[in-house]
């Protein structure tokens, strides 16, 4: 008689047999620039569609001041402004001081975790949050402000300033804290995806540093670690104004990071691998300069996978003919920011500043 151990009663390996032959009907397969343009312009439209959505009109920004720090070698300004109909996203803005115009642009995006945007801005509120700077080079805003970057640094809904009350935030241990579990989830029963919603409030974010009034450098930058990565892959490739990119921590396949271990609910998309795996959207920045950082021992995005998918990203960048454009770096650490050679890279897609 048969025993029950016997059988496959898990349902991960179907899925995972699913996932390797995937249709991805929308997978890169242009053979010159005309056939890559068009491409990107339908995969742009099918991944906005699979992300629930962007809002038609766009409402008023209603940013309001909350407070200005000068610090000894940075001022910080922290605002809110409106991305959708009641809806606010607090921004932190890092001004390095003793600079001049024209400024220099970064969008610096944090990830999970209780401090948020705070740990980017170098401003733990305990040692819990000053350990994870440390451990994780956490405070990537701060280094890039002072080399000379204005930085922006958003707060991500679900997380830091932006999470819900209690008892609808996910049960982790309090550094790790968040509430993406319940939004994420509400948003797939609305039709929307939480990776959607943060992409559309990086674009508000850009609509208002176009207004602005410090001069600025030509050029956008955005950056982030892993759910920072995240959001930084997928508004660089639905919004054409950021003209430049660092992924650290993000960039993988599905199949090998999001499938393979236990991820937050933000990182799913609904029928995503019916249409394309993460090289293709990273594909949708192409010909703009993209940099892209794994540390070697990430056990949630394998460095292996994230080599994997850049011999695609540069598929698609060589019928561009800019290959020159992607770059990456491969470093001893785990799934952490790995430092200078990102803030070198972001410097050289700018013209120096004045006085250098």
């Amino acid at each position: 008689m048969p025993k029950l151990s016997d059988f496959e009663l898990r349902t991960m390996p179907g899925l995972w047999r699913w996932a390797e032959n995937a249709p991805r009907r929308m997978a890169f397969r242009a053979g010159d620039r005309a056939e890559a343009e068009t491409w990107q312009a339908a995969l742009r439209e099918e991944i906005v569609r699979l992300l629930g959505g962007f809002p038609v009109e766009r409402c008023d920004l209603d940013p309001h001041t909350i407070e200005r720090v000068e610090g000894p070698d940075l001022t910080r300004e922290t605002l809110v402004i409106q991305t959708q109909p009641g809806e606010y996203m607090p921004v932190h803005v890092l001004i390095p001081r003793g600079g001049s115009a024209p400024w220099r642009r970064v969008i610096a995006v944090h990830g999970h975790g209780t401090g948020g945007a705070r740990l980017l801005t170098g401003e733990p509120v305990d040692p819990v949050e000053a350990g994870l700077i440390d451990e994780l080079n956490y405070d990537y805003a701060r280094q890039m402000a002072r080399r000379g970057f204005v930085v922006f640094v958003p707060v991500l809904r679900a997380l830091g300033d932006r999470m819900e009350d209690s008892p609808l935030r996910d049960a982790v241990e309090p550094a790790w804290q968040s509430s993406c579990h319940v939004a994420g989830m509400s948003a797939l029963l609305c039709g929307k995806t939480l990776i959607g919603l943060r992409a559309w409030d990086m674009l508000r974010l850009v609509d208002y540093m176009e207004t602005r009034p410090e001069p600025a450098a030509p050029g956008l930058a955005c950056a982030g670690l892993s759910g920072g990565g995240t959001v930084t892959l997928f508004a660089t490739a639905l919004e054409p104004r950021i003209t430049c990119a660092v992924i650290s921590g993000y960039l993988n396949t599905f199949r090998d990071s999001i499938m393979a271990v236990r991820h937050c609910a933000c990182n799913y998309i609904p029928g995503i691998l019916n249409v394309a795996d993460m090289a293709d959207i990273a594909g949708l920045i192409a010909p703009r300069p993209v940099f892209v950082e794994s540390g070697e021992r990430d056990p949630i995005f394998p460095s292996e996978a994230t080599r994997r998918a850049l011999d695609d990203l540069r598929r698609v960048y060589r019928v561009f003919g800019a290959e020159d454009r992607v770059a990456s770096h491969f470093f001893p650490g785990a799934h952490e920011w790995g430092g200078a050679p990102a803030i070198d890279w972001l410097e050289g897609q700018f013209a120096p500043p004045p006085g250098r």
